[in-house]
């Protein structure tokens, strides 16, 4: 009895409380009802904001060789040149990630003027329709072939892309405009992540930036780097990304230069991934402190004539970055996707992994694929890196 007596009084003390608690004095001494805010949250407060994850893929350089112009136009219609059916295998790949980069090589030509191949390319407009179609949602252009049509190709390719409205980085049309990093609005499922984007290349071929136009296209020097990616931050980016055109070609393994450099930009703590291209093939990924490296994805398609070599293999990544507590963006894996360009008719760029699991050649040989994928994932792997998605 007693005790039912104590937890009467313990029920009547806590009704007091909360009545007491519900009336509050104001200013004036009357009395005015407020929400209790006691022991338990509030039904309105809000939720605990969900993290953010972004997946980002990246490819290999588009060097439009003659050959591939010819293929584009046997795949098009009424007169119309396609370069699409080429690329479609990786149409599923590129168009799934929340931000896709390409790197366009070569500079454009205007519609049916003046198409060139190597060594001075001038390569048709129309590759900007298949660009859109995979999926992509910027090209890097700050290359070695930059500068093959002097400033007015480079002019005529920036205006062409800004036409197509595919965004771009690595060459400008003004200072001002070179002054302003590439920040990408990227939609995800939790939220927008604002992704800085920047591209630099190790030379220009002998060719020259004219004396008053140093800044129409960005040669690798790790100050200017750091530098952009420190005003890229500062204008919000929430990730940085630096696209380096650098490296020996035709080897599969990153030089000194690549190596030195990757360290300097990875001491800054500005850049989350450096995306490497130029060499024609594919070389390993690593990861120095907080930066991550893909020193080369090799060609996303060109025409070497080499179909047995390492020239023709390629390959794609697909990164997936998590948001921390802190709102920094950590590497949760990357996949790596190798791809093999098909060289006899029709030419087509193969998703080596898919080909194997579907049995759709593309009308190359198991054996074949067998080998790219061999050589791709021994490359990728060698430095020791071991965040492969499952």
């Amino acid at each position: 009895m007693r005790s039912l007596n104590r937890i009467g009084l313990v029920v009547l003390a806590i009704l007091v409380v909360a009545i007491v608690g519900f009336w509050i004095t104001n200013k004036d001494g009357a009395k005015t009802p407020q929400a209790n805010t006691s022991v338990m949250a509030s039904p309105s407060a809000s939720p605990t904001p969900k993290l953010r994850t972004i997946s980002i893929v990246s490819s290999g350089d588009i060097l439009l060789h003659e050959r591939l112009w010819a293929q584009a136009k046997a795949d098009g219609t009424n007169g119309n040149w396609d370069f699409f059916p080429q690329f479609a295998p990786l149409e599923p790949v590129i168009s799934a990630a929340d931000l896709a980069l390409c790197h366009l090589e070569t500079p454009l030509a205007k519609l049916n003027v003046g198409y060139e191949g190597y060594p001075t390319f001038n390569a048709p407009p129309q590759i900007t329709d298949a660009i859109t179609k995979l999926g992509f949602d910027m090209c890097g252009t700050a290359s070695n072939h930059s500068l093959d049509q002097g400033f007015s190709g480079l002019v005529r390719t920036i205006e062409i892309l800004d036409a197509a409205g595919i965004p771009h980085t690595g060459t400008a049309v003004s200072q001002a405009a070179a002054s302003k990093p590439l920040i990408m609005d990227v939609e995800t499922e939790n939220g927008l992540v604002k992704v800085g984007i920047l591209s630099y290349t190790y030379g220009f071929n002998g060719f020259e930036r004219d004396s008053d136009k140093l800044w129409s296209a960005n040669l690798i020097d790790a100050e200017a780097i750091i530098a952009e990616a420190k005003l890229a931050r500062s204008q919000g980016a929430e990730l940085v990304i630096a696209k380096l055109h650098w490296g020996n070609e035709y080897t599969n393994k990153a030089n000194e230069y690549q190596t030195s450099l990757a360290q300097q930009l990875a001491d800054s703590g500005q850049i989350d991934l450096l995306d490497g291209s130029h060499s024609h093939s594919v070389q390993p990924i690593t990861q120095i402190k907080d930066t991550y490296i893909a020193y080369s994805h090799g060609n996303f398609v060109a025409a070497h004539r080499e179909p047995t070599t390492i020239k023709s293999e390629g390959l794609v990544t697909r990164w997936e970055f998590v948001e921390d507590t802190q709102g920094k963006f950590l590497l949760s894996c990357v996949q790596d996707v190798p791809t093999l360009i098909r060289d006899d008719r029709p030419v087509r760029v193969i998703d080596v992994n898919k080909a194997l699991e579907t049995g759709e050649y593309y009308g190359e040989t198991k054996k074949r694929l067998e080998q790219a994928k061999a050589r791709s994932d021994e490359t990728v792997r060698a430095l020791g890196f071991t965040k492969f998605c499952n």
